[in-house]
């Protein structure tokens, strides 16, 4: 009988004991959780870190002296072809930017200009019919005061930004498109003067200015720069010739200009347009002259230089 409640004290003693500890194990968790998520993920960050990739408002920016541009990751539009033996008929090129960058203020003929050619400078960037070729060129300075960032739902591959009448149209081209059954996504619209410099330099150092220039434009000679353009794609063939024969290019081709979007480069143009086919580039003109240019038959090289223009 006595070793009975023996044992039963014991049994009570340990249960006590237990009991104890999980109250005690438990008010510790419950407070600790809230800081659980955060410690993990520290450990995650220290154990594998990823790159922060920053987003800056236009709007901020115009008022910000001391914001240092950030490198853009540049892709060889030949790396392909060299490495299958290919002819270099039609680069893939794949410019994507980070982020928003500052303009610095710089001479552009300095950049863009070859020796033997007096560039005429564009007074007004604003101004829609602007003529950018490679004979004129954008100050270096210059940058659209109306930016707005390219939404999420048209699957920008990074934060983008359009003048505020282009984003307006784009998403009207990009709802009626869905409505179609065609999904776009956007590869790149505004460019800075400072991201086309690198850019174009990087190429030029890896196969020389002329045939660099063949596909990619001297700063301040980038439609890019003027907040107009955009590159289209959501295929398996973005920034190739073969995006013209994708539905997306099809669509694009048949049904940009009612948005006032017109495509720059043209296949089998590149003697006038000084650029090699890319059936992704359209460039944002107004709804009117869009249509105009439309019938018109021209190049938009050849439309705008028909319309009025203003050099320094």
């Amino acid at each position: 009988m006595r070793k009975k409640r023996l044992n039963k004290k014991k049994v009570f003693s340990r249960l006590a004991v237990a009991t104890v500890l999980v109250i005690f194990f438990g008010a510790a968790l419950l407070y600790l959780w809230p800081e659980i998520p955060v410690r993990m993920q520290a450990l995650i960050d220290f154990a594998d870190p990823e790159p922060v990739e920053e987003t800056v408002d236009p709007a901020a920016e115009e008022h910000s002296d001391d914001k240092a541009a950030e490198p853009e990751e540049i892709d060889d539009p030949f790396e392909e072809q060299e490495e299958a033996g290919e002819p270099e008929e039609e680069p893939e090129i794949k410019e994507e930017e980070e982020a928003l960058e500052e303009e610095a203020v710089a001479t552009p003929e300095e950049d863009a200009a070859r020796p033997d050619q007096d560039l005429k400078v564009i007074s007004d960037g604003d101004y829609l019919l602007a003529l950018v070729t490679k004979e004129t060129t954008l100050k270096a300075g210059y940058q659209p005061a109306d930016l707005k960032a390219v939404p999420s739902y048209m699957n920008p591959s990074y934060q983008m930004y359009l003048r505020a009448e282009a984003l307006e149209q784009l998403e009207k081209l990009w709802n009626a498109a869905k409505e179609d059954g065609v999904t776009l996504s956007i590869r790149s619209a505004y460019r800075s003067y400072e991201t086309q410099k690198q850019l174009f330099k990087d190429y030029a150092s890896r196969h020389g200015e002329e045939e660099a220039s063949r596909f990619s434009a001297r700063p301040g000679q980038s439609e890019h720069q003027l907040g107009t353009a955009v590159d289209f794609g959501g295929t398996e063939a973005d920034f190739t010739a073969r995006f013209g024969e994708t539905e997306q290019g099809r669509w694009l081709a048949d049904n940009a200009y009612k948005y006032g979007f017109a495509m720059s480069y043209p296949q089998g143009k590149e003697h006038i347009t000084g650029y090699i086919y890319e059936p992704w580039h359209y460039r944002y003109i107004g709804v009117n002259h869009a249509r105009q240019w439309k019938e018109s038959g021209l190049t938009l090289k050849e439309y705008l230089e028909e319309q009025p223009q203003e050099f320094e």
